[in-house]
């Protein structure tokens, strides 16, 4: 992979994109690489987009509003546009998924954004009002993409 395909996280998470889109109505694939106990994304829902997770090694946890799925290497689950989800690996070993967001709605550039700010913070959450600011810019800057689930 090329070092511009990989976007590492402070957490030991990487993400690496598979297959960018051609144009806006395409989709964007990308494999997530996650440690155990790393960072668990915002509770979020994507208004208008379809995301798809195929879990390729070990194991993740799934939100889906408000239950938890454990989905294991060989299994794939779709989320619909509106659902309320996110994703976390307290599996114990490394996992690895398969992720793709249909359209993209910009998803590359927006992962971007965040892990520069979650790594500069060292946080994946924000951690005071300062930091809050700052993570709800970056979500504001997507709005066709995603929308925080749980946002006061």
């Amino acid at each position: 992979m090329a070092p511009d395909d990989v976007i590492a996280l402070f957490d030991g998470s990487e993400y690496r994109v598979l297959e960018r889109p051609s144009g806006p109505g395409d989709a964007v694939v990308m494999e997530f690489r996650l440690p155990d106990r790393c960072a668990e994304p915002l509770r979020h829902i994507h208004p208008h987009n379809v995301e798809v997770f195929e879990v390729l090694e070990g194991e993740v946890e799934l939100l889906f509003g408000s239950e938890w799925r454990t989905v294991r290497a060989g299994e794939s689950v779709t989320v619909p546009p509106g659902e309320r989800h996110t994703f976390r690996n307290h599996s114990g070993k490394f996992a690895a998924f398969r992720n793709v967001h249909d359209p993209h709605h910009d998803f590359e550039a927006y992962l971007r954004k965040l892990t520069t700010l979650q790594n500069e913070l060292q946080a994946t959450s924000p951690n005071g009002p300062s930091a809050a600011a700052r993570f709800a810019k970056v979500v504001g800057q997507y709005p066709d993409l995603l929308q925080a689930a749980d946002a006061p």
